[in-house]
């Protein structure tokens, strides 16, 4: 059984394939492409979801969709902001996106993108974008221009701090004019390359980038690239960029007020959650048919069930059932072929959750003395009611107040029924202890 499965290979031009659309998100997808068609005035989307919830393999499928083999082609840009956050500014980075649309076109062309680009570097070399969209606003000069401006030259004698705000405050209207002179060049640039839809730029891994990074890329977006004719898409998380905020600015911000500066629409990547058509449940059973790589009988069906509840409860996202997959995998290849007990299932199952999600109660477990309503109320994985029969997680329950009960708590549970030794092997052993060490020494001995 492999340990881990590979990043799926989405080809180029695929879409949403019937083998790569694992949840079914083509039609949120068209409805997206709509979307974008729609914003002649050029906005700014977040797409949020939580991490490993698959933003980055739906974006690879969905720029295959309004690909130049579409009906009605959107032409795509694509900028991993995580990839690259090592550079101080994100202008460059950003413009070099937009500057590979007109590597194929004349000298004449590439030569006027430069000088536009160039126009708005030189004034962020210079430190005066800050004033420069001040000035857009009308307000050149302020208390905070005069801050900033000493706190730069902070190292620096104090009768050269007049000199380099006298060039601060000389470059402000050239800086303006640049700015303004390169969002109307994109324009241009957008009409001229969108062949009637917006050129939509997608943004990815913007939530992973360095604070200072991301913010800055945020308010660069908004302040120079965002024009009609072309659309950002940021692909995040939002719990995690508004922490980024709070990095940044101080826990007394109203991040969520921030972010609403900058991002015009937020939608949300679609997650099915119900008892029948469960995400979570889909992708266990679809990461153990690629560990088993389709060779192999599984004869320990009753823990696939007990994961895919635990990911349906606990709304695991697909890094988290992988891990823990990985850990499943790992017992299941040290242990001999065949079917392990029921109790064994539902303890490995359990504790492989609690290893990637909970690590340390698995810790206090092994230390022992520990009681199963303070693992229970710890895990918050709770009993539920499907038609007329409790979920799996009942027997956890039941297995988890065996295990660690003493004499007459086990004689009384194995006489109401509660545990049957054909499931549970030896009732001398504890199975949480002992399934335990098999995770932490990766040995069955």
């Amino acid at each position: 059984m492999k340990i881990y499965i590979p990043e799926p290979v989405i080809e180029e031009n695929e879409g949403f394939s019937e083998k790569a659309d694992i949840f079914q998100r083509k039609q949120f997808g068209e409805r997206l492409a709509d979307l974008v068609r729609s914003c002649q005035d050029g906005i700014v989307i977040a797409l949020d979801a939580q991490w490993g919830e698959g933003k980055s393999t739906f974006i690879k499928m969905w720029r295959g969709h309004i690909g130049p083999n579409a009906e009605n082609p959107i032409k795509s840009l694509y900028f991993d902001a995580f990839a690259n956050d090592y550079q101080k500014d994100p202008f460059l980075a950003l413009a070099g996106e937009l500057y590979d649309l007109v590597t194929d076109e004349g000298d004449e062309k590439k030569k006027e993108f430069k000088d536009k680009a160039k126009g708005v570097a030189k004034s962020l070399a210079r430190g005066a974008i800050k004033i420069a969209v001040r000035t857009i606003s009308g307000g050149i000069v302020d208390g905070s221009v005069i801050d900033s401006a000493e706190k730069d030259v902070s190292d620096l004698f104090a009768d050269q701090v007049d000199s380099i705000i006298a060039d601060k405050l000389e470059n402000a209207k050239k800086d303006k004019l640049a700015i303004e002179s390169f969002r109307g060049y994109l324009e241009k640039f957008a009409d001229d390359h969108g062949n009637g839809s917006p050129i939509v730029f997608i943004i990815d891994e913007l939530d992973r980038c360095r604070p200072d990074f991301a913010l800055d890329l945020l308010e660069q977006i908004k302040h120079l690239f965002s024009v009609k004719g072309i659309v950002f898409l940021l692909v995040l998380n939002r719990d995690a960029l508004e922490e980024i905020i709070k990095v940044r600015y101080g826990s007394g911000i109203s991040a969520s007020q921030y972010l609403q500066k900058f991002i015009n629409l937020w939608l949300t990547l679609p997650r099915k959650s119900d008892p029948y058509q469960d995400q979570g449940k889909k992708y266990v059973d679809y990461v153990m048919q690629q560990m088993l790589g389709g060779m192999e009988i599984y004869h320990n069906d009753d823990a696939k069930y007990l994961l895919a509840e635990f990911s349906r409860q606990k709304r695991l996202s697909c890094r988290e059932i992988e891990r823990i997959l990985s850990y499943f995998a790992l017992v299941q290849n040290m242990s001999e072929p065949g079917r392990f007990y029921y109790a064994y299932q539902v303890v490995l199952a359990f504790l492989c959750y609690l290893k990637v999600s909970k690590p340390r109660l698995i810790e206090k477990i092994m230390k022992g003395d520990i009681e199963s309503k303070y693992i229970l109320d710890e895990a918050e994985l709770y009993p539920e009611r499907e038609g007329n029969v409790y979920s799996s997680i009942k027997s956890l329950h039941c297995i988890i107040k065996f295990d660690l009960g003493g004499e007459d708590v086990r004689k009384k549970m194995l006489e109401d029924g509660e545990i049957r030794y054909e499931e549970y092997g030896r009732v001398s052993v504890s199975i949480l202890k002992t399934v335990s060490n098999w995770l932490s020494t990766i040995s069955r001995e």
